[in-house]
């Protein structure tokens, strides 16, 4: 969860269930935009649908292989299929076209057992996972390469995740080796987290001289090219390019 979603889930309370989707085609997302908003002032109606994870429901297409369907059922408590008109209604899935009350109804029959798996204790681990992501003095390497689900294509978080493949690094180092907002590699550190991908390197946080600060928390030009050429590197192999 990230600073915004931690205040949103404080302001709306702790019932609030954040929904997903899956490499669904833009016209039924914006269907889903539109019915997830037509029932937000419904004080019953605890949905909020979301571009990241953690999910709590993720709505996916029936075309997912088996290996896919594994990675999505780690990233959600609960996965609706859209189907094919007169597919047969089987459980957890939603023929096509998408009608409003059908999915506020499989919803409604989910939010209980999903609400109901939630610790007492949700607002203070929420908290304790923030104060990790942005802590000095814990590092995070990368298990294992990210799924399409995390990556979504952004260039950003293709170049947070190389970094994290090469050296343990905390929220500060990633945002200075990366040059982008600190906000956000703790927002892809705790989507990240969430499903268990990343390896947690607890140890006192290296001191650093005003010289190697060029930004908030800045590291030496050293390691900085260093890093750049690791991370070059591993695009062009990533693309098949090899290496120059």
């Amino acid at each position: 969860m990230d600073a915004s979603g931690l205040h949103e889930w404080r302001r709306r309370g702790a019932s609030t269930l954040r929904l997903g989707v899956y490499k669904l085609p833009a016209a039924e997302v914006a269907v889903i935009r539109t019915i997830v908003q037509l029932y937000a002032n419904d004080v019953a109606f605890p949905w909020t649908l979301v571009n990241t994870p953690p999910y709590d429901a993720l709505l996916v297409d029936e075309t997912e292989t088996a290996g896919e369907r594994a990675e999505l059922a780690r990233m959600a408590g609960a996965v609706l299929a859209l189907t094919h008109r007169n597919s047969g209604g089987l459980p957890h899935t939603l023929e096509r076209p998408i009608r409003a009350d059908r999915l506020q109804q499989w919803l409604k029959s989910t939010e209980g057992a999903l609400l109901a798996a939630r610790p007492a204790r949700l607002d203070m681990e929420a908290q304790t996972a923030l104060e990790i992501e942005v802590s000095d003095s814990v590092r995070f390497t990368l298990r294992r390469w990210p799924s399409a689900l995390l990556l979504r294509n952004d260039p950003d978080k293709v170049r947070m995740a190389s970094l994290l493949t090469r050296r343990a690094l905390n929220a500060s180092e990633l945002a200075d080796i990366s040059e982008l907002p600190l906000s956000q590699c703790v927002t892809f550190l705790q989507a990240l987290r969430s499903v268990g991908m990343l390896e947690l390197h607890v140890a006192p946080a290296v001191s650093r001289t005003h010289a190697e600060r060029p930004g908030v928390q800045g590291i030496s030009t050293v390691i900085r090219s260093e890093f750049a050429r690791g991370l070059i590197n591993g695009i062009r192999r990533r693309l098949g390019l090899g290496t120059p």
